[in-house]
């Protein structure tokens, strides 16, 4: 009896704790998410899995993992809360986790390409300023004069040989204008040939009358010192401290009816022409004359002007120097003669600007040797490869020198 009683007793005792005692409990917790900013793109928080013995394992975004864990006595199962599907089967559960992306995407239409300047190539800001004369500024580069002031700010520079040695720029200004340019000299009997085509007022400090005469039958504008846009500097020396105004002598041309034309295409724009470029050129070394030697080193960008003594700097009217530079270098060599002024005097350098000969243009740290071409001054200077194919210029701001048959451009 006693064996029956404890036996039933037994029985009720397993009935009320609940069941079968050989299988231990399974503990499934969440762990928290963290997602990254809304602003931040292309970027989702790695959910972390912890296993049963307490190793972690680290999901990444993009990819699908699974997860098989059998419980164990003491150990937990942590699953991410965000798209996950857990499946759980007897002792073992599948864990897959899919991250989601947001993907926002935005799409630009892009505006008319500016319109290039017939000096350049490049855009301007402002196209009307594109439809009316050149004003071209006849610098002066004696020793005395420089540094030379808003030079930098024009669009493009001519350089001619004049007397001992020395040279002088004409300073190019269409798109845009300088509020103090110079010092300016005289002009010279190559100008008027050189200028025609391009529709140009000259701003010069006089000049021979018998030079000055040879403007209007050209076609081109020029206007000395005439108290308007045109100021003496009193801390430089004379001759070497006449400045100008571009924009203020503008109304003065109009007055005198010269022609407002915008100039034609300086060259014709394009990449140089693969087929004539021998070689990179980090420097280009010009002899004008026995003293005067002027050097343009590539710096990767733009070609830096050096003289003999160091770099060749200019002056912003607001203070301030910085290297003189040229995105291209053209190089129109061509014959030098003197002139004789009709009742006598002392003769003058003069460069030919039509007919043919040799060119050398220096662009992207390249260069290419060939011809140019020119009917008349009417026309625009053409450049083409020996077998006359065109030689096209990159944009950018040109310097154009006008350079003596026979004397030395090496690289």
């Amino acid at each position: 009896m006693r064996k029956i009683v404890a036996a039933t007793v037994l029985v009720v005792l397993a009935v009320a704790c609940g069941g079968d005692s050989g299988e231990e409990p399974v503990t499934t917790s969440q762990s928290p998410t963290t997602e990254s900013s809304a602003e931040t793109a292309d970027t989702t928080a790695s959910p972390t899995t912890t296993k049963p013995n307490g190793e972690t394992a680290t999901t990444t975004p993009g990819s699908t993992t699974t997860e098989d864990t059998t419980t164990a006595t003491t150990g937990s199962t942590t699953t991410p809360t965000e798209d996950t599907t857990t499946t759980t089967t007897g002792s073992t559960t599948d864990t897959t986790i899919t991250p989601t992306e947001d993907t926002t995407t935005t799409t630009t239409t892009p505006g008319p390409p500016p319109t290039p300047s017939p000096l350049t190539g490049l855009g301007v800001a402002d196209p009307d300023s594109l439809n009316r004369r050149t004003m071209a500024v006849k610098v002066d580069n004696h020793w005395d004069g420089r540094p030379q002031v808003g030079i930098g700010e024009a669009e493009a520079v001519f350089e001619l040989l004049v007397e001992s040695g020395i040279t002088r720029f004409i300073a190019l200004f269409h798109a845009v204008d300088s509020t103090f340019v110079g010092p300016v000299r005289s002009v010279r009997p190559t100008d008027p040939h050189l200028l025609r085509h391009l529709n140009t007022t000259v701003l010069a400090s006089g000049g021979q009358d018998w030079i000055i005469n040879t403007f209007p039958r050209n076609g081109v504008g020029v206007i000395g010192e005439i108290g308007v846009g045109g100021y003496r500097d009193e801390s430089r020396r004379a001759p070497h401290n006449y400045f100008v105004n571009t924009a203020e002598l503008r109304p003065t041309a109009d007055q005198r009816l010269y022609p407002n034309t915008p100039p034609p295409p300086l060259f014709e724009i394009g990449d140089l022409p693969v087929s004539g470029i021998p070689g990179g050129v980090s420097r280009v070394t010009m002899e004008w004359a026995p003293t005067n030697t002027v050097t343009w080193k590539w710096n990767g960008s733009a070609y830096e002007r050096h003289l003999e003594d160091g770099p060749h700097t200019w002056t912003h009217v607001e203070g301030g120097e910085e290297v003189i530079t040229a995105d291209v270098l053209v190089v129109i060599f061509a014959r030098l003669f003197y002139t004789t002024p009709p009742q006598g005097g002392v003769t003058l350098p003069t460069m030919e600007t039509t007919g043919e000969g040799r060119v050398l243009v220096f662009a992207e740290g390249q260069v290419v040797d060939g011809r140019w071409e020119r009917a008349d001054t009417a026309q625009p200077f053409s450049f083409m490869l020996a077998d006359g194919s065109p030689i096209t210029v990159p944009a950018g701001r040109p310097w154009i020198s006008l350079f003596p048959d026979g004397r030395l451009v090496s690289w």
